[in-house]
């Protein structure tokens, strides 16, 4: 391509990591033509990132990747809890938490399951299915960008070749990690106390270790002994490991002065076995953070991921918050540029997904105290917040003009378990049978929204159709129940209004990402003018107008 070649295209994502590579599937899926660029030359070669919560894995079963999720996971399954020793071969052994499911019984409140899949596994994955609905372009690098009120103009370099080339979009998503470009370029800032620890992470080979890792597989092991401090974390519970060894470059120590033979004697000592063997394959420096972005983006512009916020990486709770971004905003572009919602649409994306961060870094740094994480400053971070793990990611709530009845003076995450189909929360999941096929009532949630209601009800199925014609706004309506014209068989004893927080009069209506955007509780008048107000107020078509802050 010449340096004056211009293309053109809906949406521009920048960054190929796992939120960039989710945002193009995303985007794929609901047939929205974008361009993916990163400027490496392929997907992450470090094992790290390997927590995907049980909210991550309903989007990814949605969008359809599960099962190819769990194949490459597959060596991992049966890992489950946090682990604490003075060291693997030593007399004290605690289990800091003995499942991550925290006591829930996730078949009964989900379709999915929590998964151990590291970046390295789980990106080559992400790839394939952006390709499929997206131009994914690895070697490329965005150099700069300019926008207006119609769109946004960058300009893209070919890193093997050093042509440029540019490209207009309509929007432009950067998910261009912590150090963002694009965050730097528009001026937005970041609140939060900063950096609170760094390690270096270690990557090893070792025949003889899990001979003393001790029967029940862990998720992560916490050595305490001063001679062998770190955490452990297995890649295959066979012979390959990674170790995360606390790093103080404030007192001037530097990556060099973490040699082989350095990392190998720290290993050894973890483990409490002097001759055990120990091959130093890797190493990486991180550091752990906690800060958020001021604002989650610029006119056509928008964050996601680390380059919105950064938390500490104990509870797995950075990369699922960054794909749920990208989840969230991914609907949205997909409504406005298919002409059936608002621009204003776009502003509830940094509203919902902002306090989300916030109160989620909050809980990542207490998670970070209760694991004693090596190098980390426990009084920096303990907060006493009580939420747990299941309750940080299945029952966070919003509060926008994209939702109708929430509550703006509940908390973002509450501080105990709760699933009740409340406006703004994610709906609850429910095994139904639709033509012949046991399916999860999330697994509608995509593309459209989506009307539940029961033969109590009926009107509001016919309701939907007369509002989706008048609105322009995609809306699927099922009838739950066990009648001859019911569209969704519930399994027995399953009451769907009780579990939606509705009744057999009403309706229950959710949005393209799965959360409650509105539920009646009755058979009202006029149905269709109803749900056809309710439509325009949710898509920010409606009458009023809000001035869009920020933007």
């Amino acid at each position: 391509m010449s340096g004056h070649a211009v293309e053109s295209v809906p949406v521009l994502v920048v960054g190929g990591s796992l939120v960039g590579l989710s945002t193009s599937v995303f985007l794929g899926r609901l047939g929205i033509e974008h361009i993916l660029v990163e400027r490496h030359t392929g997907t992450s070669t470090h094992p790290r990132g390997r927590g995907n919560n049980v909210r991550t894995m309903e989007i990814f079963r949605t969008a359809g990747l599960e099962a190819d999720i769990r194949r490459a996971a597959r060596t991992l399954a049966r890992n489950d809890g946090v682990l604490q020793v003075d060291t693997l071969t030593g007399g004290k052994r605690h289990w800091i938490i003995r499942g991550i499911s925290a006591g829930v019984d996730v078949r009964e409140v989900s379709s999915s399951d929590w998964c151990l899949c590291s970046q390295n596994d789980l990106e080559p994955v992400l790839l394939e299915h952006a390709r499929r609905g997206g131009d994914v372009r690895f070697g490329t690098e965005m150099v700069s960008f300019t926008q207006d009120p119609g769109g946004v103009r960058a300009r893209l370099v070919r890193r093997d070749t050093g042509q440029t080339y540019t490209v207009d979009a309509g929007f432009l998503v950067a998910a261009d990690g912590p150090r963002s470009p694009v965050r730097t370029r528009l001026g937005i800032g970041m609140s939060g106390p900063g950096d609170l620890f760094h390690n270096v992470s270690v990557t090893f080979r070792s025949k003889r270790l899990k001979d003393h890792v001790g029967e029940k597989r862990f998720v992560v092991c916490y050595v305490t002994d001063p001679r062998g401090e770190g955490a452990l974390l297995p890649v295959d519970n066979e012979e390959r490991w990674v170790i995360h060894l606390p790093w103080s470059p404030e007192r001037g120590e530097t990556l060099e002065d973490f040699t082989d033979d350095r990392c190998a004697a720290h290993i050894r000592a973890a483990a409490g076995v002097p001759g055990i063997d120990v091959e130093i394959t890797g190493k990486a420096p991180w550091h752990a953070s906690k800060r958020v972005a001021d604002s989650y983006g610029r006119g056509r512009v928008f964050l996601a991921g680390d380059s919105a916020h950064e938390m500490p990486p104990t509870g797995a709770f950075g990369s699922n918050t960054g794909i749920q971004d990208a989840h969230n905003l991914a609907w949205k572009l997909a409504a406005v540029l298919r002409g059936w919602a608002g621009e204003p649409l776009l502003d509830t994306y940094e509203r919902e997904r902002r306090p989300v961060a916030l109160a989620t870094s909050t809980r990542a740094s207490q998670q970070a105290v209760e694991e004693r994480h090596p190098g980390f400053d426990l009084a920096k971070g303990r907060n006493d917040d009580p939420a747990d793990l299941m309750t940080v990611a299945l029952c966070y709530r919003y509060a926008s003009r994209a939702v109708m009845g929430a509550l703006p003076e509940q908390p973002v995450l509450p501080d105990a378990f709760r699933l009740g189909g409340d406006p703004g929360s994610r709906a609850p999941h429910m095994w139904v049978t639709r033509e012949g096929a046991r399916i999860s009532t999330l697994d509608l949630y995509e593309g459209s929204f989506t009307l539940l209601c029961g033969p109590g009800g009926r009107a509001w199925r016919d309701a939907a159709k007369q509002a989706a014609q008048r609105t322009g706004v995609p809306v699927r309506a099922h009838l739950v129940g066990e009648g001859p014209d019911c569209d969704l068989v519930p399994e027995p004893e399953t009451d769907w209004a009780k579990l939606h927080g509705a009744t057999e009069e009403g309706a229950v209506l959710v949005r393209p990402d799965g959360f409650v955007a509105w539920r009646a509780h009755a058979d009202l008048p006029y149905p269709d003018r109803v749900l056809a107000n309710v439509l325009q107020t949710v898509v920010c078509r409606d009458r009023g107008t809000e001035e869009r802050t920020g933007r």
